[in-house]
């Protein structure tokens, strides 16, 4: 088992005006300069409230099951789901990891929508969720980058709850992490703070990293969707 901390700044996080548009349903070529305005003082705000921090723990000779699905490590079974299990299942290591831009710009979102600012409270829970998909992307790069140094390959990154992976599964990724960043997680499989991404990441010499195949799942609002 290797566990590693992965300091990230916040100044080398970035959230697209487009993204945050795309989630407010408003083209680009429509959006006014009051919300575009709005979109850019709640990103810097968000930026300096923001504390990232992310994690992962290295696992080797993970035992996929392809008739049921499953991953089996350190006397835990995982339901993974046959697409996950399909993308992972050449993998020699597993990866998993956990991250969070903290708790105050969930804060920050709360404090506006209770003062009846409900838009701007809605686009910086927006900004929250960009951020810790931000910084799940910078660890995963991360895990890239320290496996090429053994000359090893990486595959997507896939998280409890999507892609048929049930997100009760949650419970036992944390009980395999050696840092949670501060991470908690609720009965209900929630995280607290809420901005944080959890998930896996299969390593060897013949996995390959490839796009999300979204036209095999049936989620239609998916954090994968559309990704490359």
């Amino acid at each position: 088992m290797h566990s590693r901390t992965i300091k990230v700044e916040a100044t080398s996080i970035s959230v697209l005006t487009e993204n945050i548009l795309k989630s407010l349903q408003v083209p680009v070529d429509k959006a006014d300069n009051h919300l575009l305005n709005q979109i850019e003082l709640f990103r810097e705000k968000s930026l300096r409230l923001s504390k990232p921090c992310a994690s992962y723990t290295l696992y080797e000779k993970p035992l996929f099951i392809p008739e049921s699905n499953e991953l089996v490590l350190n006397n835990t079974t995982f339901s993974l789901g046959k697409i996950v299990l399909q993308a992972l299942k050449k993998s020699t290591y597993a990866a998993f990891f956990v991250c969070t831009c903290g708790e105050r710009v969930e804060q920050l979102s709360k404090q506006l929508i209770s003062e009846g600012h409900f838009l701007e409270g809605y686009i910086v829970d927006l900004i929250g969720s960009e951020l810790a998909e931000n910084i799940a992307d910078v660890v995963h790069k991360k895990i890239g980058t320290d496996m090429k140094k053994d000359h090893l390959s990486i595959t997507n990154r896939y998280s409890p709850g999507y892609c048929s992976w049930p997100v009760s599964d949650q419970k036992y990724l944390f009980s395999l992490m050696d840092n949670t960043c501060g991470v908690i997680l609720k009965p209900s499989s929630l995280m607290i703070p809420i901005k944080s991404v959890s998930g896996i990441v299969g390593i060897g010499s013949d996995v390959k990293f490839r796009g999300y195949t979204c036209s095999k799942c049936d989620i239609g609002f998916c954090i994968y969707r559309d990704k490359k």
